[in-house]
């Protein structure tokens, strides 16, 4: 019996520490798998935030100039009337962006950027994120 004892023993010494190397692995590539999926689902999120915020402020701008556009019968929009419509809108979200009238369309186009929480570690801080909308006036 005190055989068996020692070789139960000397085995169990064998393999003491044997699991550190799969940590030293395995552990890394997990957070990365983890932050590339958190992260990523945050570039979604920011770019839904961002068409979100392209959708608005391109009805914010027709809003902005549908009742000129009805009294006057025609297609005649005030751009400087529409673009300052939808620069608030785009301001007021804390985002950055373009607006563009050209006859009867408003298109916006807004950009934006996702601060990761995970893939910072291997040098990624910021994921850009952007979208485009156009409202059109329809006068009918």
């Amino acid at each position: 019996m005190t055989t068996i004892r020692q070789l139960v023993r000397k085995l169990r010494d064998e393999e003491r520490g044997s699991i550190t190397p799969f940590f030293v692995v395995f552990v890394p590539a997990l957070i990365l798998i983890v932050g590339l999926v958190v992260d990523g689902a945050g570039k979604i999120q920011a770019n839904e935030n961002a068409q979100a915020i392209a959708s608005g402020a391109s009805r914010a701008a027709a809003n902005a100039v549908a009742a000129q556009v009805v009294s006057n019968g025609g297609v005649s929009l005030d751009n400087t009337r529409a673009s300052i419509a939808a620069n608030d809108y785009i301001a007021a979200s804390g985002m950055t962006g373009t607006v563009s009238v050209a006859g009867g369309r408003i298109t916006v186009n807004v950009e934006t950027s996702y601060s990761t929480k995970f893939v910072s570690i291997i040098g990624i801080n910021t994921l850009p994120a952007e979208a485009t909308a156009t409202a059109e006036i329809i006068t009918q």
